[in-house]
């Protein structure tokens, strides 16, 4: 079954590269036909050759001049416009024989996931018969205490929950956290993260119990340290991946 992974994440936290990276790895280490799609209409750069670009329906540029609106009225103009057309785009892409499609999606992703967009491009995907999961990337070099291992899982859950899809995070850029205490993983290392958040203060104690919650349901996985920059960690990536989308895979 042809599979479609769904980039998210944060501004900055280096969706477009992981995206070029992934697809550079798919196609030069297994061989894999690789689809590459913008979805960023703000885009002004992007690291790779998009097969279907967004930009080429709706560009947040031309609608900032069109409808006379600042950086952040016209992206959310732009989301509701692309939103509008999303069937016809989808048709654009989906019909590709590729065995990968890697959609990145805007940097500003609260104006992604908690849209319309979002919940409704994952239904249109579905109903292409193809396996849909997402990867949620963080930029490692500002995780450096419990309380942000916590936020991870706790993201990666909330953004389970409103796409009904599997999320995989992923902390990118540790070529810029060489010295970050990156200890561990947010659910291998469930216990330890735990009684760590215990002893740092009432804020502390709550996230602790809400991890407790998140982790009774939450599946066995770990969470793959990769620099997209300098081709690292991309196989753990893909293994992981892998066994996610394999009705067959162990997460454990």
């Amino acid at each position: 079954m042809r599979v479609i992974i769904i980039f998210i994440g944060p501004a900055g936290a280096g969706k477009s590269t992981l995206v070029a990276a992934y697809a550079r790895w798919l196609s030069k280490f297994e061989g894999i036909r690789v689809f590459k799609v913008n979805l960023d209409p703000a885009a002004d750069y992007i690291p790779y050759e998009p097969d279907f670009d967004v930009r080429s329906v709706v560009s947040t540029r031309e609608i900032a001049l069109k409808y006379r609106l600042g950086p952040n009225g016209a992206l959310v103009k732009s989301i509701e416009l692309i939103t509008k057309k999303l069937k016809s785009i989808v048709s654009k892409f989906c019909v590709t024989e590729a065995d990968f499609i890697l959609v990145d999606t805007p940097g500003q992703m609260k104006v992604f996931v908690f849209r319309d967009i979002a919940p409704m491009l994952i239904s249109l995907l579905k109903e292409s018969k193809s396996r849909v999961i997402a990867v949620f990337a963080i930029d490692a070099s500002v995780v450096r205490n419990p309380e942000d291992y916590a936020f991870i899982a706790i993201m990666s859950t909330a953004l389970q929950a409103r796409l009904g899809i599997d999320v995989v995070p992923v902390m990118n850029k540790t070529d810029l956290a060489r010295n970050a205490a990156l200890v561990g993983d947010v659910v291998s290392d469930a216990e330890h993260i735990i009684k760590l958040l215990q002893k740092r203060g009432v804020y502390g104690e709550m996230m602790a119990e809400v991890l407790k919650v998140i982790w009774s349901y939450a599946k066995a996985t770990t969470v793959p340290k990769v620099s997209a920059i300098a081709m690292e960690g991309i196989s753990q990536l893909h293994r992981l991946i892998h066994e996610v989308t394999c009705s067959c895979g162990d997460l454990t």
